[in-house]
């Protein structure tokens, strides 16, 4: 990894979002792991510790030992341990430290708790959530060809795509129900495809019933 300032202020100023996150501080190692092991499980991502919510640079005093709490973060706190990029960016002053998680061939990968419990995690627009069942699945199988998929399919990829989320919707509004009633196309059928897309991982859901939310990884 080889940021330069304008790359970094090029990133802040797209906003933070399925593949970035803003810190201004280094969380709790709880909160951190979360973050490092949805981008890891989801498509890689980029965390910039010392930058505000609303993308402003405030900078970190002591960016090598953020470095190495992150470094001892993804040995300590995930299951399989994770290799992140650490790189310290100064921008007219302030410092700022950069993580990138890669889209990891070893997923999934888990928090591990104190307590020896374990919690897999996705990532969904700029939140982390669990991943329930049909998600877990969907990352043990690791399968994301798009090889044999149907046009219907190729449509609700396509259609989920489009759902960015925003301010007012975080997670998107991707639902069954939503892409049958925009593209005429039952509610049965359209569901049938959007299993058979997750379980292939080429969708992530969450949520429940006919409010399950989707995204693309």
């Amino acid at each position: 990894m080889n940021l330069s300032p304008d790359d970094l202020l090029s990133c802040l100023g797209r906003g933070e979002g399925s593949r970035l996150e803003f810190k201004r501080r280094l969380p709790r190692e709880e909160r951190a792991a979360r973050t490092l092991c949805a981008f890891a499980n989801t498509s890689g991502g980029l965390l910039l510790v010392g930058v505000t919510d609303a993308g402003r640079v405030h900078g970190v005093h002591h960016p090598d030992e953020v470095c190495t709490k992150l470094s001892e973060l993804t040995l300590e706190w995930l299951r399989p341990a994770l290799r992140v990029q650490l790189q310290v960016v100064e921008v007219n002053g302030p410092r700022v430290v950069a993580c990138r998680v890669p889209f990891s061939k070893e997923r999934p990968h888990a928090v591990l708790f104190p307590d020896g419990t374990t919690e897999f995690v996705v990532r969904v627009g700029a939140s982390n959530r669990v991943a329930d069942g049909p998600t877990l699945r969907a990352l043990e199988l690791d399968k994301r060809s798009r090889k044999g998929v149907t046009p219907l399919e190729q449509s609700i990829l396509a259609w989920v795509a489009k759902q960015a989320p925003n301010a007012a919707h975080p997670a998107g509004r991707a639902t069954v129900a939503r892409f049958g009633h925009a593209h005429n196309v039952g509610e049965a059928r359209a569901r049938r495809a959007v299993v058979l897309l997750e379980s292939r991982g080429l969708l992530i859901g969450h949520g429940a019933g006919r409010a399950r939310l989707y995204s693309v990884p």
